[in-house]
């Protein structure tokens, strides 16, 4: 279709009209679509009728179909995205992937749409998770290799993760290793077991950036990947993250964000880092001492 023509026949006719002359094979309820799209413009201004007469010498314009948007990763903010991975900042209250029962949006689910998108063949993996009322980052795989490569990284603990939480009380001494095996319960809580052979090793190391006699605001490096692991086992050094009501943190947002990223890139073997800023609300939590 000719995007554009004048309006010179030498009397005056409906845009309609006009419309059927230019497009002869179209069926009016097409055109009349474009018009209500605001496809049809008279002298560089949206047609409002059909009906509406196109005088001698008056540009009649059609503009090109607008194309539906490209789905937006939005609210997961972008931080990379290259031909093997996407690492994005996922906000507190949105689930990594599906759970049964569970029908509001999801991070993978909001990566999946944007990359097919571009490509209807894109299969995005997910290859960690973080809590769903947690924030920060995680990184996707946008092909199969890419995804074998990441899963044996986080397999092997050789990715590098970084929190930041708020938690209740001063942990003592102010930088440690905590070591336990972690077994689940009925109700879905993680607690560290004595039985040698039972649950799952986890491994987590903190250090106190500042605290206030009531709080403390800790960095803390994941040497494992065990479910709540953090939660569960601060917890049970009796410093709950604050705001984790599954684990004794009471009511409020879960002041819990993995702030940094590490790994090999699939591709290149390159390590590659990515950060984010510890959420202000975190550092507003912990008073400076005066």
């Amino acid at each position: 279709m000719d995007p554009s023509s004048s309006g010179d026949a030498s009397d005056a006719r409906t845009v309609l009209q006009r419309l059927c002359e230019r497009y002869p094979g179209a069926a009016r309820t097409t055109l009349r679509k474009m018009v209500r799209e605001g496809r049809v413009m008279l002298e560089g201004r949206p047609v409002r009728s059909v009906k509406e007469p196109v005088g001698p010498g008056r540009r009649l314009q059609v503009l090109p179909s607008r194309s539906p948007p490209a789905p937006s990763l939005a609210p997961l903010r972008p931080l990379h995205e290259d031909e093997d991975v996407l690492v994005v900042a996922k906000p507190a209250g949105l689930l990594t992937s599906t759970v049964a029962r569970e029908r509001r949006p999801t991070a993978i689910a909001i990566v999946r749409a944007y990359l097919k998108s571009a490509d209807p063949r894109a299969r995005p993996g997910v290859i960690h998770r973080l809590d769903r009322d947690a924030s920060g980052l995680l990184v996707f795989s946008k092909n199969a290799q890419a995804f074998d490569h990441l899963k044996r990284q986080f397999f092997r603990h050789t990715v590098d993760r970084e929190y930041a939480a708020v938690v209740q009380g001063v942990p003592r001494p102010h930088s440690g290793r905590i070591e336990s095996r972690l077994v689940e319960l009925p109700d879905g809580r993680m607690v560290p077991t004595r039985k040698a052979r039972a649950g799952q090793q986890a491994i987590t190391q903190y250090h106190v950036i500042r605290d206030d006699g009531e709080r403390a605001l800790l960095q803390i490096r994941l040497h494992t990947g065990r479910k709540h692991q953090i939660r569960a086992q601060l917890s049970h050094m009796g410093h709950p993250v604050v705001g984790d009501r599954l684990y004794g943190g009471g009511e409020g947002p879960l002041m819990l964000a993995a702030v940094a990223l590490a790994f090999d890139h699939p591709r290149t073997g390159r390590r590659v880092r990515f950060e984010v800023a510890v959420p202000d609300a975190f550092q507003q939590a912990v008073a400076h001492k005066p």
